[in-house]
């Protein structure tokens, strides 16, 4: 979920960010909570981040699901090991690395390497690039032709949810950008997400800071 999300943000040819860091940050750390709450290892209740009562032996790994990678253990055991916080504080908190952690875990997947910058002194930060373009391309590509023919999954909801979350804008996605900024289209698009898991939870708590985070950053 975050992997493709991180491509999503990001150019496939400059490795230019699409977000800015902070929203960038925010983006992935929802996407990072959506995939615990996909192995039903965390859920929400009250607004409050708590770890799913059948998830309590520390199996994080659902029928039919892939083994979690070691950054997703490594969040279980983070949330486990802290008092119910309220779901904004556990967004703000990984946005701080989540960058990092996300590319991190690409990285050891050859998803993407790290181009460093020779402008550093300048303040221009390394880049991420991708291994391969025709790979960063698929997720937008992927998402819209789901969306657009109405077939698409959970996985294309919770990234076409963030994309709306951080007010991404993908050449991709052009063909179904009227339904990210129709309330009403994007309500009856991400309707399947309605259900046990807290998906459309996490999504509009995303969302809301990224909304405060764009407040912040006019005023200040």
């Amino acid at each position: 979920m975050a992997d493709d999300f991180f491509l999503m943000v990001h150019d496939d040819l400059s490795g230019r960010p699409r977000l800015s860091d902070r929203i960038l940050g925010l983006g992935l750390a929802g996407a990072l909570l959506c995939e615990l709450a996909i192995l039903r290892a965390i859920d929400v209740e009250d607004g409050e981040l708590t770890t799913s009562t059948d998830r309590e032996d520390g199996n994080t790994t659902t029928a039919g699901a892939d083994e979690p990678s070691s950054l997703t253990s490594e969040l279980v055991r983070e949330v486990r090991g802290e008092q119910r916080l309220p779901v904004r504080d556990w967004l703000n908190y990984l946005a701080a690395d989540a960058a990092e952690r996300v590319a991190g875990r690409m990285a050891a997947e050859a998803l993407v390497y790290r181009k460093t910058s020779r402008l550093k002194l300048l303040g221009v930060s390394d880049r991420w690039m991708p291994m391969d373009t025709t790979t960063a391309e698929w997720p937008a590509i992927d998402v819209k032709l789901k969306v657009h023919n109405g077939n698409a999954y959970t996985h294309h909801l919770v990234l076409f949810g963030l994309t709306r979350a951080t007010g991404l804008r993908h050449p991709s996605l052009f063909e179904v950008q009227g339904r990210l900024e129709d309330p009403a289209a994007l309500e009856k698009t991400l309707e399947p997400l309605d259900g046990t898991l807290p998906l459309r939870q996490l999504l509009a708590h995303t969302e809301a800071a990224v909304g405060s985070a764009v407040t912040s950053q006019r005023i200040g």
